[in-house]
């Protein structure tokens, strides 16, 4: 087998069930580390926001880039690490994941730390729209597709509402591609690509609602992404570059990057972003930066799926605090944003019910790194709290 995943060992200490595969699959256990990153980009950015660091140019431009990234490599993990069960098993000529074990699995994955902390917010600092006749649409993933709910509640759960939309679509997915070649299913991967890149090019040309690029509709192009890195996994393609080079993955990554924010780069920072966003942009920029961003995730991915340990890429994933940081990803990703606002605001953004702790007056823009460490210390502390008494209780039971 020519991929880093393993499963442990004797002796080895088992995975915790947040990250264990489904039984008889491998596991990749840099991806914990992949999350970590990507956790880390949506807190910093955040952070930056409440700073006013991104009015800086430079530094702004490259921090709204990695944490506008961070969610889409959210979903290339999910797209990778979700789908290469099914593929697995059709390749071996084994019988598919059971979609009711599938469901289940996912389900005590996602709903009781985020019905915690909608619940535990909602009564105390008080996030708006939760008890309200819309509550529904936060507590079952559907604040997304209307504009009055789309920031209220956890903001940061639009997200989720993807996730869950790509959970449900897998399956029927799977079905569809059972009878295909290995050929034929990168030639459908590709096309949902093209279909979600297509969308998000119509939506930046204002020919329909941007709310259908922030669905999974325009979203599916980086799950393709990771989805066609798992059919690569099972057919035991290891690229060479990646076996004998993974050092110029990340490399490639980072000139994309850079290519990224010069393409993304506005003149008046954040309010410059904010302006970008509601202006019409032409056809090549809007496809040049679909292009850039798959170009990152994806070789940021690569040496996550092939493994080479003496290599820096992969000596940077092993790293035990950042695989620690994706194993209490979720609750940091949900509770983050939350803590930052009362940590800085001396008065409650979105309708707190109680006033933040005023660190915004004495946080200039030169003391950004205060803030983010308190909202890092802050968020992961309550986070593995979530992760040990609310999360593990359920995950000990996917395989029940």
């Amino acid at each position: 087998m020519t991929t880093a995943a393993a499963s442990p060992g004797r002796g080895a200490v088992a995975p915790s069930p947040a990250v264990a595969p489904p039984p008889g699959n491998p596991r990749f256990p840099l991806f914990d580390s992949l999350r970590g990153l990507a956790v880390l980009a949506v807190v910093v950015y955040h952070v930056f926001v409440f700073t006013t660091v991104l009015n800086r140019r430079g530094i702004g431009d490259a921090v709204a880039v990695a944490g506008g990234s961070g969610p889409l490599l959210f979903f290339a993990i999910s797209g990778f690490l979700l789908y290469r069960p099914w593929v697995a098993a059709r390749v071996a000529g084994n019988p598919p994941p059971r979609t009711g074990r599938y469901l289940r699995r996912r389900a005590l994955r996602i709903l009781p730390a985020y019905w915690f902390a909608l619940t535990a917010l909602a009564i105390w600092p008080g996030i708006t729209g939760v008890f309200t006749e819309d509550w529904w649409r936060y507590y079952f993933f559907l604040q997304l597709y209307d504009p009055d709910t789309l920031v209220k509640g956890i903001p940061v759960a639009w997200t989720l509402c993807v996730e869950v939309t790509f959970y449900l679509a897998l399956p029927l997915w799977a079905l569809a591609m059972r009878r295909l070649s290995v050929r034929a299913e990168f030639g459908a991967l590709a096309t949902l690509a093209a279909f979600g890149a297509a969308v998000q090019v119509a939506a930046g040309r204002e020919a329909i609602d941007d709310m259908l690029a922030q669905s999974l509709l325009g979203q599916s192009t980086w799950f393709a992404l990771g989805m066609a890195l798992a059919v690569v996994s099972v057919a035991e393609v290891r690229p060479r570059a990646v076996a004998a080079h993974p050092g110029m993955c990340w490399a490639g990554a980072g000139a994309a990057f850079v290519a990224l924010v010069a393409l993304r780069a506005q003149p008046d920072g954040l309010f410059g972003i904010l302006i970008g966003l509601q202006t019409v942009q032409p056809y090549p920029k809007l496809l040049a930066d679909v292009v850039l961003t798959a170009l990152v995730l994806a070789l940021v991915l690569a040496p996550a799926v092939w493994d080479a340990p003496a290599r820096l890429p992969q000596r940077v994933l092993g790293s035990r605090p950042l695989a620690a940081l994706g194993l209490i990803s979720y609750g940091v990703f949900l509770w983050h944003l939350t803590i930052a606002e009362l940590l800085i605001l001396p008065e409650r953004p979105h309708d707190f019910a109680a006033q933040g702790l005023g660190l915004g007056d004495r946080i200039s823009q030169g003391a950004t790194p205060l803030l983010l460490a308190a909202t890092l210390a802050a968020s992961c502390a309550v986070a593995a709290l979530s992760y040990r008494f609310v999360e593990l209780p359920f995950l000990r039971r996917k395989e029940g």
